[in-house]
């Protein structure tokens, strides 16, 4: 691939009209950037026009000092005619109601944003093969403590705090310990062990008989430490799922039955299927009309505890197809295409992509974006629909979001978060980059986000849309690799700070790995 070429190519769709991300229109589609901070892409913003005014000026200042002007007769235009222009860094700009000489009557808007910089010519190259990066990272965790402890005993580790997130945690380890076993045979016993263990685990705390969610793996649980303060696990994940405990996110017992199916592949025991079957036929019975499910549930009642709907494109549509495929059951894949169907009519209009995680606080329409959804949204139509155009259309232009919202290439957004005791995290002059940003509400470099936009970006390869897609998702995948230690840790946090350092989660390590595995059939092209 000619990355000279290949760069040009990235630089003129961030300039150019034709391929911007969906932004609003007045009195039509809602502009879902409203809280947004950074933009690759040609943005626009909303502003209130004045009445009887038709002329306005735009006015940008770079942080060079730069002045870039232009005129429009909507106050919410593209900025595409001084865009290219604009250098990387912060942008201020003010948007001016016009008289008709040309003076200007009053300010009706301004934002101040960084322009990103688009994809490079030139990214660090990979510091090892992608297997041998997944296989390192593998072992060092059957080094640690947390991993030692399901070999021994069959059960959670009492000192490791994110065993509080079972359905999360054990979904995460169960399938980490299945490749592991595919791709080191030497080792599969240890994984195989671990998988089952945890598993069985997770089945053992599983509610049953006659309670609103019986049968539905938990998705908050302390009872694995008795004594907290004895083993030291309080900590900010400790507190956040004592103060969710008694509720359900209701996506996660769906990532639980997926690893059930794949432990069930791996084992040939029946009752991994069982399991599975349970958790879907819950799904099946409490679809609500619009085709998703309330987010998060009471254990005690079963009643919603919020308004926010699942965005279910990332996790319950494929472990609906998941089951159909397995099952044959034609209902699993009703349900799943309902899902679908909610996500077409409700969240592709819109644009809300919600960010739906157990350690974070619920939000309102368009306060906490992510890359997820968006992500497999575009998976889904590069997989299942790229002989229609018009889908293939819809998949880049749903990565497009993702990129110019939650991918930095090289310098980052250099703004402070207002905690105090968030700016070690938000020092952006110490993370490692090109980088995936997780969410609005942690916009930091991570590394399972990284992982999880690569393949967003190898599937639309994949589905012949072109070398630059196979070049982005090979650029971040080599991030890993970069950033991974000598130990064989591949660090959730990017930045080079200790406590970016202890704030370590197994589970993105391992959808690294998952990611670096795919990867390794692409390094070399």
């Amino acid at each position: 691939m000619d990355r000279d070429l290949l760069a040009k190519q990235a630089f003129e769709e961030c300039c150019s009209p034709g391929t911007t991300v969906r932004y609003g229109v007045k009195r039509g589609a809602p502009f879902w950037n409203v809280e947004s901070l950074q933009f690759m892409y040609v943005p626009a913003f909303h502003f209130t026009a004045i009445r009887g005014f038709y002329r306005y000026r735009y006015t940008a200042t770079d942080e060079l000092g730069g002045v870039h002007t232009f005129e429009a007769d909507d106050c919410c235009a593209l900025l595409t005619p001084i865009w290219a222009e604009l250098p990387e860094g912060v942008v201020r700009l003010t948007v001016a109601a016009l008289n008709p000489d040309g003076s200007e009557y009053a300010t009706v808007g301004a934002r101040t944003f960084f322009r990103l910089a688009p994809f490079p010519a030139d990214t660090p190259p990979a510091a090892r093969p992608y297997r041998e990066s997944a296989v390192r990272a593998y072992r060092y965790a059957m080094s640690q403590s947390f991993i030692k402890h399901w070999l021994k005993y069959g059960e959670p580790d009492p000192t490791y705090d994110l065993n509080s997130y079972p359905s999360k945690m054990i979904g995460a380890l169960v399938e980490a310990m299945l490749s592991y076993a595919r791709v080191c045979p030497e080792d599969s016993a240890d994984a195989m062990k671990v998988a089952v263990s945890a598993a069985d685990y997770l089945i053992r705390i599983t509610p049953r008989g006659n309670v609103p969610l019986a049968d539905l793996p938990p998705t908050y649980y302390l009872d694995f430490c008795p004594d907290p303060e004895k083993y030291g696990v309080i900590s900010p994940n400790w507190h956040a799922a004592q103060a969710h405990n008694g509720t359900m996110m209701m996506i996660y017992p769906s990532r639980a039955g997926r690893m059930y199916l794949q432990l069930e592949r791996a084992t040939g025991d029946k009752k991994y299927l069982d399991e599975a079957e349970r958790i879907g036929r819950y799904y099946v019975d409490t679809i609500e009309p619009n085709g998703s499910w309330y987010l998060v549930r009471s254990c005690a009642t079963g009643e919603r505890v919020t308004d926010n709907f699942i965005s279910p494109i990332d996790e319950l549509v494929p472990f609906m197809m998941a089951l159909y495929e397995r099952t044959g059951n034609e209902i699993y894949k009703k349900t799943g295409d309902r899902a679908v169907g909610y996500v077409m009519k409700t969240q592709l209009p819109s644009y809300n992509w919600e960010g739906q995680f157990e350690d974070s606080p619920l939000s309102t329409n368009y306060m906490n974006l992510t890359h997820y959804a968006p992500a497999a949204l575009s998976t889904y139509f590069a997989k299942y629909h790229r002989d229609d155009p018009g889908s293939l259309e819809l998949a880049k232009e749903l990565m497009r979001f993702v990129e110019d919202q939650f991918v930095v290439w090289r310098r980052p957004n250099p703004w402070k978060h207002p905690a105090p005791d968030a700016l070690p995290f938000y020092d952006t002059s110490l993370w490692h980059t090109p980088a995936g940003l997780e969410q609005y509400g942690w916009h930091v470099p991570i590394d399972a986000s990284t992982a999880s936009i690569a393949m967003g970006f190898l599937e639309l390869y994949k589905a012949g849309c072109g070398d630059l897609y196979l070049a982005k998702a090979r650029a971040l995948t080599d991030q890993l690799t970069v950033v991974q230690h000598e130990d064989g840790k591949i660090p959730t946090h990017w930045m080079n700070t200790e406590d970016a350092e202890k704030n370590f989660w197994f589970n993105c390590m391992f959808e690294s790995c998952r990611v670096l595995e795919i990867m390794s059939d692409y390094e070399n092209l």
